[in-house]
């Protein structure tokens, strides 16, 4: 009951209460002229209408928007897919940084070649070239021995940079996207009916087998070119050994991003 109307009830207790006392004792008349008047009955007002409810407001949800659709990529041909390429991988670091990897011609064909000549073993010179450290390969000497020069590795710290601040996610879509061109630098080299996704695993599964070597790498140098002194690094494929190379940490690191990769590759 709400507040006034209780105030109402209790004020209309009250006068019948009043009334009742006041007209219950009777006036003093002659007994003959005695009229014994009927007590009238007090008057009750009708209680006050209830106030009406408010109304209820009713809270109806929103819609949710509606998904937007994806919106569709044309591809370009081979020969014209440079600027689109440089374009639609500017996503994938955020410091920009990969544009320098970019800084060529040819990019499909030569990012094609190179994973194919990896996912075999080979290590491709002309497709990076352009990606070459500028400081000579040098070598140490130690009682006799010639052993490859710790000093050397950060020739290679920029590439790894880069390289290791790809996103993951955002590589292996953008390898979703090129991965018609891909088929067309395929069948350039005259390879058909090929999965470039699967090309690209078995590449980095080449990688991942590189052992970690931590210690000093002993050379010997029975012509012109040094090799590994150690049998086992002198077997390993051309592309496991430039990684020996790069140094342990850059290895590491680079072996880490292509791991990341790989695993994303394989959900689907």
């Amino acid at each position: 009951m709400a507040p006034r109307y209780w105030i109402v009830v209790l004020a209309v207790i009250i006068g019948a209460v009043a009334g009742v006392m006041f007209f219950s004792q009777p006036d003093e008349v002659p007994e003959e002229r005695s009229v014994t008047l009927p007590t009238p009955a007090p008057v009750v007002p009708e209680p006050a209408p209830a106030p009406a409810p408010e109304p209820e407001t009713v809270v109806v949800p929103a819609e949710p928007e509606p998904e937007p659709e994806p919106v569709a990529i044309e591809l370009p041909g081979l020969d014209q897919s440079d600027d689109f390429v440089r374009e639609q991988a500017g996503v994938l670091s955020s410091d920009g940084s990969i544009s320098w990897l970019l800084a060529t011609e040819e990019l499909i064909r030569k990012f094609t070649v190179m994973v194919e000549n990896v996912a075999e073993g080979g290590m491709p010179r002309d497709p990076v070239a352009f990606l070459a450290p500028r400081e000579t390969f040098s070598v140490v000497k130690r009682d006799g021995r010639t052993f490859l020069n710790p000093e050397g590795y950060t020739r290679f710290d920029r590439v790894t940079e880069v390289v290791t601040a790809v996103d993951a996610s955002q590589a292996v879509a953008f390898l979703r996207l090129i991965r018609p061109l891909m088929n067309d630098a395929y069948a350039e080299l005259g390879v058909r009916d090929t999965d470039p996704d699967a090309r690209v695993v078995a590449a980095i599964d080449v990688l991942l087998a590189t052992p970690e070597v931590s210690g000093p790498i002993e050379l010997t140098q029975p012509s012109v070119m040094y090799e590994f002194a150690d049998p086992e690094l002198e077997a390993l494929l051309p592309a496991q050994k430039q990684l020996l190379r790069m140094g342990p940490a850059n290895g590491a690191r680079l072996r880490a991003k292509l791991a990341e990769i790989r695993a994303l590759l394989a959900e689907d």
